[in-house]
């Protein structure tokens, strides 16, 4: 899409990365765990900007699709039991097939 986040023109990144606020829109409105960020907004938007610092690996990138697509939890077997029990539904994809007994 873009070379980089700030490009997109409906991101919010750049609006959120900005150091001082020249850049206004009625449509933007900080989150309250961006201002948790830092005092000032030069400290907000350098913490914000190291937030999208890094590349995630495609295998990585892949995995998180994978889950975010088939809506389903991504994480360790015990993350995913938390959670299981906290919504109270599945969270991990059933194996395929049918079960044995129905085979026959």
């Amino acid at each position: 899409m873009v070379a980089h986040l700030i490009d997109y023109k409906w991101s919010s990144y750049r609006f959120h990365a900005q150091e001082s606020l020249d850049l206004q829109s009625e449509l933007w409105q900080p989150h309250e765990l961006y201002l948790e960020l830092g005092q000032q907004q030069r400290t907000r938007a350098k913490r914000y900007q190291a937030l999208f610092k890094y590349h995630i690996p495609d295998e990585e990138l892949g995995r998180i699709r994978s889950a975010t697509h088939s809506d389903m939890v991504l994480g360790s077997d015990r993350f995913k039991g938390e959670i299981e029990a906290f919504t109270g539904r599945r969270v991990t994809p059933k194996k395929r097939g049918r079960k044995p007994s129905q085979m026959e």
